[in-house]
């Protein structure tokens, strides 16, 4: 086999070569001799010629700028407060140099970045959670930690959702580890503007229940009508008159009239606690309609139009699907916990 990289050579076969060269062997005989590309030995020989040794040299290179300790000190630098970790390669260069009277070229910034663990990426969005709230996520989770799938498929999963039309967002890069994906510093915030329509739905392991259209402002009366019209006999045929209703703690579902209705009709609420959409399922499946809907080759061309097709991604969704985000429910219980109430990945 033809060796075609001198570095591959044997010192057999760079002395070879060198004897053919000696010898006045021409570039191809030697190559054919030694069983080697004819630049090859034409490296070999140059080599020779320059160092008067066939050996490749071995090139130690400049001591490294940033050292185990002076990488620790870039990465407290720039981890050590959400504003830096939105700094760019060079609003980081000219830190540290001001900082350290250096001067660390960006490419070295960078490089040393990468190699810490620390890569530029898009600022999740995520609520943030006050302590209060965390605690009682917390507690709520712990309440919930030995729950079977057996008893989350009691639950019928209801919640409202804004789509629009058209979806403009504004995203940024931060520093961060794979860790700190959902690191309050490390998180971003969306903004859209655009024509829209909310919906009211909900499902159980059972499958789907209606997609509802709201075309007025969600208030306590307006909600109490999709409890009575939707909400209820969902209920029944999904989960059964002995089922569960979950629902957020939204303004209009805490109002007097909805949880008159609510008191009335008899129905068993699961108590929910406040900032967790990480913890409601149903915050996937909204996820993936608008992933449906905004993948679509023909996008919307007004609300009607909009409506018409949230509903047929909707009732796209599978029964497949559906199993999987319920049964996902110990492990978000478990992402909570660990995280102390805090955000999760979910």
């Amino acid at each position: 086999m033809m060796t075609e990289k001198n570095n591959e050579l044997t010192a057999v076969q760079r002395g070879a070569i060198l004897y053919g060269y000696l010898r006045g062997d021409s570039y191809k005989k030697i190559a054919e001799s030694v069983q080697c590309g004819k630049t090859t030995a034409f490296t070999v020989i140059k080599r020779y010629k320059e160092t008067g040794s066939t050996t490749p040299q071995k090139h130690s290179g400049p001591e490294p700028i940033f050292n185990s300790r002076v990488q620790i000190a870039l990465k407290k630098l720039v981890t050590d407060s959400a504003k830096r970790r939105r700094l760019s390669v060079r609003e980081i260069k000219n830190l540290w140099n001001k900082k350290n009277k250096t001067n660390v070229s960006a490419v070295t910034i960078r490089r040393t970045l990468k190699k810490i663990g620390l890569r530029s990426c898009i600022a999740r969005t995520k609520p943030l959670i006050s302590e209060k709230n965390q605690e009682k996520r917390l507690a709520w989770a712990l309440e919930r930690r030995n729950w079977s799938i057996a008893k989350w498929r009691k639950i019928m999963w209801s919640d409202e959702s804004t789509f629009s039309q058209f979806s403009q967002g504004r995203s940024f890069r931060v520093w961060r580890t794979p860790e700190e994906e959902f690191d309050t510093s490390c998180l971003s915030a969306t903004v859209r503007h655009s024509p829209t329509r909310m919906f009211w739905g909900c499902f159980s392991w059972s499958g789907l229940g209606p997609l509802v259209p709201i075309c007025e402002s969600m208030m306590g009366k307006v909600y109490s009508k999709v409890l009575q019209k939707h909400a209820i006999p969902s209920l029944h045929r999904l989960v059964g008159c002995r089922g569960t209703f979950q629902e957020d703690n939204a303004p209009p579902h805490r109002a007097k009239i909805a949880a008159d209705f609510r008191k009335s009709a008899g129905i068993s609420v699961l108590p929910w606690p406040a900032q967790s959409p990480d913890l409601n399922p149903i915050e996937n499946l909204w996820n993936e309609v608008d992933r449906k809907v905004c993948n679509l080759r023909n996008q919307p061309k007004n609300i009607d139009d909009l409506e018409r097709k949230v509903k047929i991604a909707w009732h796209s969704i599978s029964l497949d699907y559906i199993h999987k985000l319920i049964e996902s429910m110990p492990r978000r219980i478990q992402a909570c916990i660990e995280a102390q109430g805090g955000a999760t990945k979910y």
